[in-house]
């Protein structure tokens, strides 16, 4: 795997999306075979359609799509992703988990600060999906319980799994979510104190309801 950039891989697309060659430049040759096995150029040096997209959500900020790109094409993201999700941080442990080497393993990593940093779009169809399985978890987590109060990190935590996303974009996007629906919401702590709670605007909440 080569090293690369989300911003060098955007201004090498842009680049040949104005019809330049790369040449026998080296840098641009390693670029293009990053950009081939990511399916976002055709050999003939065309963007695809999921190039197109990269292009589109990296100008817009939206490393909500960028992670659905790498997950559904790059197996050393997806794998690597997967097991820092799960707690993994040790690049050793990382290496002996996934069985990539160190170069790998560093450039993944650097990717995924990458896309966290970036930032995830919080409308559109992204914002649609994030409400749509935060709802679902939701109920599945009532009918779990048998309370229409669930613990807030559990529902994260549930909505991580499900969508892929870094917890950090999780919680922005559940953040914002309050602020747009805080008629459908109901925020408690706990009156004993002793469940690890989330913070929005300053305070902590432990539990939630929604208006479903």
């Amino acid at each position: 795997m080569r090293p690369f950039t989300l911003k060098s891989l955007y201004e090498f697309l842009r680049y040949i999306g104005g019809g330049d060659s790369v040449g026998k430049d080296r840098r641009l040759r390693e670029l293009w075979k990053v950009a081939l096995n990511l399916g976002f150029i055709r050999e003939d040096g065309g963007i695809t359609e999921r190039g197109l997209r990269f292009v589109s959500a990296y100008e817009k900020g939206d490393g909500g799509t960028i992670h659905k790109l790498f997950m559904e094409a790059l197996e050393p993201y997806r794998v690597i992703y997967g097991l820092v999700s799960k707690g993994v941080r040790q690049p050793s442990e990382l290496m002996t988990l996934s069985g990539f080497n160190v170069v790998v393993v560093d450039v993944v990593l650097r990717l995924i600060r990458e896309v966290e940093a970036l930032g995830m779009s919080l409308h559109g169809e992204l914002w649609e999906l994030f409400e749509k399985v935060l709802f679902d978890k939701y109920k599945e987590l009532v009918k779990r319980r048998w309370s229409k109060y669930v613990t807030i990190l559990d529902l994260l935590e549930e909505v991580k799994r499900e969508l892929r996303f870094p917890r950090r974009v999780v919680e922005e996007m559940f953040r914002e979510f309050v602020r747009r629906r805080k008629g459908d919401v109901v925020l408690t702590g706990s009156p004993a104190g002793d469940v690890a709670g989330f913070e929005i605007g300053g305070r902590r909440y432990v539990y939630i309801m929604l208006k479903t």
